[in-house]
C-alpha cells in the first residue's frame, strides 16, 4: 500500500513540480490548495492548481483557512505600528501554513507533507533538521527556521536537489504543466502586488498613523507620515534634502519619532531573540553562524540560549541595521538549528 502524502499546491511551478516528483516516487498524492484570503490572485491560484492536479491525475481539494489567516495579517500590520519590521513568511510557516497542512494531513489520513520549498531535510545524530537546498540562490531554509522537530519529521522537500529554477521549469515543460512559465511571486502573498505602504494605507485609518518627527543629532528635520511607513536601515524615501545620506537608526513608536544617523552608526554587534525555536534543545552556548535577513550571508557569532524561549547572539563583526521584529536564523554548517524574532539590539 502506498504512503499517502499531502502536497501544498499554490498554483505555481515549484509546488506543481513537487507534486509531480512525489507521484513519481510512488506516493499516493493529495494536492491541497490553502485559501488564505479573498482576491483575484487567490482565484487564479486555485484555478491553476486544479488544472495541474487534473493533468497529473491526482486527488485535489481547496481548504479554506481565510478566517484563521487573519491572525497573520494582524501580526503584519501591528508589527509596523509598533515600529518593528515583520517577517510574515516565517511567522506564517510556524503559526499558520504548516499548522493548516497538518490538519489536512490528518483529515486525509496521510503520513507526510510536501511543499515546493527549496530546502532539505537532513538527519544528524538521530535528529532531523532543515538544511540548505542544493540551489543556494533559491535556498529558503531561512524562512523555515521556526519549524519544530515534530513538524520537520513530517516534511518532504522534493525540490531539495534541483540545481536551478530553470531546471524546475524544464521539468514542468517536459511533462506539459500549464504553469511552466508562470512568473514567481516576489512579494508577501496577501499584498497582491501592492507595496506594504499601500496595504497599510488601505487597512489603517490615516488618523491612526503614529506621526512625529525625523530627528538627526537632536534636531527635527521634518514631520513624517507615520512610523508605520519606515524601517530601520532605510535610506531611500525619507523625503529629505540633506547634504549626506542618512539612515533610519531607531523608531520610537510611542512618541512617533524616527531617529536618523550616518551609515556607520546603524550597526550593532548583538541581538536578543524571543519566541526562540531550537531543534536541538541540548545546545546552550555555542559558536555558530546566523543571518538576520534573507538576502545576506550567514555571519560568525556566539549564541547563548536563555530561559523563557529567548536567546542572545553576539556577532564577530558588527552587522548593518539589525531590526526589531525580523527573524534571525541560526546555522551549524548547512543545517538550521534554530531561530527567533529580534526584540532588542545592542
Amino acid at each position: 500500500m502506498k504512503d499517502k502524502i499531502i502536497v501544498a499546491m499554490s498554483g505555481g511551478v515549484d509546488s506543481s513540480v513537487a507534486a509531480y516528483k512525489m507521484l513519481k516516487e510512488g506516493f499516493d498524492v493529495v494536492g491541497v490548495t490553502l485559501k488564505l484570503f479573498d482576491s483575484e490572485n487567490t482565484e487564479k491560484m486555485i484555478a491553476d492548481a486544479e488544472s495541474v492536479a487534473k493533468l497529473l491525475g491526482i486527488k485535489w481539494c481547496v481548504a479554506d483557512y481565510s478566517s484563521y489567516f487573519k491572525d497573520v495579517i494582524s501580526y503584519f500590520i501591528n508589527s509596523y505600528r509598533k515600529g518593528e519590521t515583520p517577517n510574515p513568511c516565517a511567522y506564517c510557516n510556524k503559526t499558520a501554513k504548516f499548522v493548516y497542512l497538518f490538519n489536512e494531513m490528518q483529515k486525509n489520513n496521510a503520513k507526510y507533507i510536501a511543499t515546493g520549498h527549496y530546502a532539505k531535510i537532513i538527519e544528524k545524530n538521530g535528529k532531523k533538521y532543515i538544511g540548505k537546498a542544493t540551489n543556494l540562490q533559491k535556498d529558503q531554509s531561512y524562512y523555515l527556521a521556526l519549524l519544530d522537530s515534530f513538524q520537520i519529521s513530517l516534511l518532504k522537500f522534493p525540490l531539495s536537489e534541483i540545481d536551478s529554477k530553470d531546471e524546475t521549469r524544464q521539468i514542468a515543460k517536459e511533462i506539459g504543466l500549464p504553469v511552466s512559465e508562470k512568473k514567481d511571486s516576489q512579494e508577501v502573498c496577501f499584498l497582491c502586488g501592492r507595496n506594504y505602504r499601500e496595504f497599510l494605507s488601505e487597512k489603517v485609518d490615516s488618523k491612526r498613523f503614529k506621526k512625529g518627527y525625523m530627528i538627526y543629532n537632536g534636531k527635527k528635520l521634518r514631520e513624517h507620515e507615520g512610523v508605520e511607513f519606515y524601517t530601520v536601515g532605510q535610506r531611500r524615501g525619507l523625503g529629505l534634502n540633506y547634504h549626506e545620506p542618512l539612515y533610519v537608526k531607531e523608531i520610537d513608536a510611542k512618541k512617533g519619532n524616527i531617529y536618523l544617523a550616518k551609515k556607520e552608526e546603524v550597526v550593532k554587534r548583538g541581538v536578543k531573540l524571543r519566541d526562540v525555536n531550537m531543534v536541538d534543545d541540548r545546545l546552550r552556548v555555542f559558536k555558530a553562524k546566523a543571518k538576520i535577513r534573507y538576502r545576506m550571508n550567514e555571519e560568525d557569532c556566539l549564541v547563548e540560549i536563555l530561559p523563557e524561549s529567548k536567546a542572545l547572539i553576539l556577532f564577530e563583526k558588527p552587522q548593518f541595521a539589525p531590526t526589531k521584529g525580523q527573524l534571525a536564523a541560526i546555522y551549524l554548517d548547512d543545517i538550521v538549528v534554530g531561530g527567533g524574532f529580534i526584540y532588542e539590539t545592542f
